[in-house]
């Protein structure tokens, strides 16, 4: 019976991922599709829409998690944000894919900028608290690893979901705009719903909610020497996937003259990736959350030196099996990216004495978008840089730099990102003992004693987490 509740809570976690793990996967595939070739923006003024909407996005991102820490009511701390987010989750995805007749190009240019800003407010309302809560539910090492290999589990099985599914129902209709319609009416419905699935199936421990709200505590994580090891780890993490999704389609058409393999590269790195959750999330309770990280990393990392050699004439099997590699990469990765972060509050709690795990997901998921803009954006300069061009690709005249430059944006620029992240991995010193140590400390203190002494091996390990240099923790001076 206790299993059996244990199973059916971490399913309710995790299925806030399938909004989390299978929105951006439509948006990436379609919306750009679907502005242009549906509602006749131009290149530039379909960008335009989206980078206005990211932008607005990332800055949020802090301001909501600060604002869940502070945020009292009966059902919690972050709960709340489910149940209110679920309505706004829905009206948000279906404005993204209809314009209600909306005529003129300025008229519909406001209007779908504003969609895809309430989209993203939508996304903020509900991702940044959800992306806290596993630390407010769990405080054991291990089953914080369980919940987040099953949201993981969640957020690859969506994403291949959202790379099928939604192509199929707008292709079914004859009118786009129709077939637009019922895609979004459809999978808002199901988001809609996940969140609500969360909101009923998640439970808060009782924390006392911070009663501060200041820009100086966007700075003061930077304090905690564990999270500035980990958001480092975590940043360079994301922007090697980053770079691979932003260039497989020019590698396929560029380097190796098969853009037909992109659709079963995607779908083999993630089926991979869905399988390797599981064994990864499996090694990690057994070990530590870091182990995946490295094997995973490592796998990466040969897979993309072997794959800056493929050629024409590479076998397509050879190519689809060597590329799934990527998902074992990214499964290991991200694991530990989201298993981690519940710990690093913890940290937090030692030295300041405040529960904010909130502030600590805002922050991280602002830069996490920060620098995947930065990535994005400086790809496309270095394809200027090496002349790529789409008409001579057209015409199968590519010259010996583009060809070249493909590869190595492609394969060795992610490779120098695991690599950065490996050696930071190293510097990550809050694993099962560390951890256990710190629980240990914190649960006297959440029990109401006073004046805490920590000597020794304990001392050591305080002062290696948190990069305190005395013995003044909770607050104190």
């Amino acid at each position: 019976m206790k299993e059996r509740k244990e199973l059916l809570s971490r399913i309710a976690y995790a299925s806030g991922d399938i909004y989390g793990g299978g929105a951006f996967i439509i948006v990436g595939l379609l919306l750009l599709v679907y502005l242009t070739n549906v509602e006749g923006f131009s290149g530039t003024l379909a960008g335009a829409i989206v980078f206005i909407g990211k932008a607005w996005d990332a800055i949020t991102d802090p301001f909501m998690g600060q604002f869940s820490d502070r945020t009292r009511s009966r059902f919690g701390r972050r709960r709340i944000f489910f149940l209110l987010g679920s309505l706004p989750v829905f009206a948000s995805w279906v404005m993204l894919w209809h314009g209600f007749g909306i005529s003129g190009t300025t008229a519909r240019f406001i209007y779908y900028t504003f969609a895809y800003i309430f989209f993203s407010t939508a996304f903020t309302i509900v991702m940044v608290p959800y992306n806290a809560i596993l630390s407010d539910m769990v405080r054991d090492y291990n089953r914080r690893s369980a919940f987040t290999g099953m949201r993981l589990g969640f957020s690859a099985g969506a994403a291949i979901i959202c790379a099928t599914v939604p192509a199929m129902i707008t292709g079914a209709y004859t009118d786009p705009r129709q077939g637009y319609l019922m895609m979004g009416l459809a999978f808002g419905f199901i988001f809609a719903v996940a969140w609500l699935a969360v909101f009923f199936g998640t439970w808060e421990n009782e924390t006392k909610p911070s009663s501060v709200l200041s820009f100086r505590d966007w700075l003061f994580v930077f304090r905690n020497r564990s999270f500035r090891i980990y958001v480092t780890i975590f940043i360079l993490c994301q922007m090697a996937i980053d770079t691979v999704m932003a260039l497989a389609v020019y590698f396929l058409t560029v380097a190796i003259r098969k853009p037909d393999l992109f659709v079963p590269i995607m779908a083999a790195i993630l089926v991979t990736q869905l399988l390797f959750i599981g064994i990864f999330s499996y090694l990690a309770q057994k070990t530590d959350k870091a182990v995946p990280a490295y094997i995973s990393a490592g796998v990466w990392i040969a897979a993309s030196i072997a794959i800056i050699f493929f050629t024409p004439s590479t076998p397509g099997g050879v190519i689809i099996a060597v590329c799934s590699l990527i998902g074992v990469g990214g499964a290991g990765c991200n694991l530990f990216s989201w298993s981690a972060l519940p710990d690093i509050a913890d940290v937090d709690e030692l030295i300041t004495g405040r529960r904010r795990e909130g502030l600590y997901s805002g922050v991280s998921t602002f830069l996490r978008k920060l620098s995947g803009g930065l990535v994005v954006g400086g790809l496309g300069i270095a394809l200027d840089i090496i002349g790529y061009n789409e008409e001579a690709v057209s015409t199968g005249i590519i010259s010996p730099t583009t060809d070249l430059g493909i590869r190595i944006l492609f394969s060795v620029i992610p490779v120098i990102f695991l690599v950065f992240a490996l050696l930071f991995l190293r510097k990550y010193k809050l694993g099962r003992r560390e951890f256990n140590i710190m629980s240990n400390i914190l649960i006297r203190f959440r029990s109401g004693e006073k004046n805490i002494s920590i000597e020794g091996d304990d001392l050591t390990v305080c002062r290696q987490l948190t990069g305190i240099k005395g013995d003044r923790f909770f607050g104190t001076e």
